[in-house]
């Protein structure tokens, strides 16, 4: 009996050893686990970019320090719910496509890469977002998926800059003389093609060199962006304006023929007549311009030929006494 004894109590003592060692392993294995959940959260929470998570449904279940500083929305407003994307995108039809590509990704794995969408914020600001997003399971086999956003509204306002400088005149806002080549060949080319007419107007500031010499560069500059403005209200719905050089601007118009470019011209005359861009520096000197108009055809083959031809008209106006319109001699 006392050997059963001992051998039973050997027995148990070594399962109530085991049970304790698998005890202090699980709670060894739930605090590392603890800890390595706080600092996966402690990671998301102050990564310096946007990061949430979706459940199946697109409920936020994940939502960082970073989701609420550039949107604007807390985390206790947004977690567990699916209110956000109303916020986010108010227009119906862009958060329907929004809807679209998150259940594409949710349902059958699609992942986005630099997609980027506009967000408003709870102040009102239009920000622009760069996303990754891409579908995951979670241990239990629960579908979700993980976003990361990056506010890009800065670097695309300085894109958009760049941009616009490299086809626009810095002083004036008018399309510069490469971008004006470019697109008023396409056109001309395009009319040609369909038999449409394509006129040009050439503009030149009367006496612009003697304004400069009297008054200064900086009301020459002046001078200029007003003649700029004029021309751009009269005829930037008709067609191309651009600042061909100096004082020179030009107008390519598609699909008009001369006798309505011509009429346009006139307007464009008494406009800058009448603007008196020159009143808060002499009274007595009124401002002008002389402008040539020419039409495609057949001694007119390209959009040079066509500029020569309006420049040539623009010149005749000059000789004929400056502020008048003439065409073809």
């Amino acid at each position: 009996m006392a050997a059963t004894a001992v051998l039973l109590y050997a027995v148990l003592y070594r399962l109530l050893r085991d049970e304790a060692a698998h005890r202090l392993r699980q709670q060894r294995q739930r605090e590392d686990l603890d800890l390595l959940n706080q600092f996966r959260e402690s990671i998301i929470d102050n990564a310096n970019i946007w990061l949430n998570v979706l459940d199946a449904q697109a409920r936020i279940t994940v939502w960082n320090k970073a989701a609420e500083q550039i949107s604007g929305y807390r985390r206790e407003e947004v977690i567990g719910g699916d209110a956000v994307w109303e916020w986010l995108y108010p227009d119906p039809a862009y958060r329907a496509d929004i809807a679209r590509r998150v259940r594409a990704i949710l349902d059958d794995g699609a992942e986005v890469e630099g997609f980027e969408t506009h967000i408003r914020c709870r102040d009102g600001q239009v920000k622009t977002m760069a996303w990754n997003q891409r579908r995951f399971f979670d241990e239990r086999g629960q579908v979700g998926s993980i976003a990361i956003g990056q506010d890009i509204t800065e670097r695309k306002r300085l894109q958009d800059e760049l941009e616009r400088m490299a086809v626009h005149d810095p002083l004036t806002g008018l399309y510069n003389r490469r971008e004006f080549e470019l697109l008023a060949a396409r056109r001309f080319a395009d009319c040609a093609e369909a038999g449409h007419p394509y006129s040009l107007l050439w503009v030149d500031i009367d006496e612009f060199k003697a304004v400069n010499d009297r008054f200064g560069h900086q009301v020459g500059d002046e001078v200029l962006c007003g003649v700029a403005a004029v021309l751009q209200a009269v005829v930037g719905g008709h067609g191309i304006a651009a600042r061909y050089g100096g004082d020179e601007l030009v107008v390519a118009l598609p699909q008009i023929a001369l006798p309505e470019a011509r009429a346009l011209g006139e307007i464009v005359r008494q406009r800058v007549q009448e603007a008196r861009l020159l009143a808060g520096c002499d009274a007595g000197t009124a401002l002008t311009v002389s402008i040539g108009a020419a039409q495609r055809d057949a001694a007119t083959p390209d959009l040079a030929a066509l500029a020569s031809a309006a420049d040539a008209a623009m010149y005749r106006a000059k000789a004929g006494g400056r502020n008048r319109v003439c065409g073809p001699a």
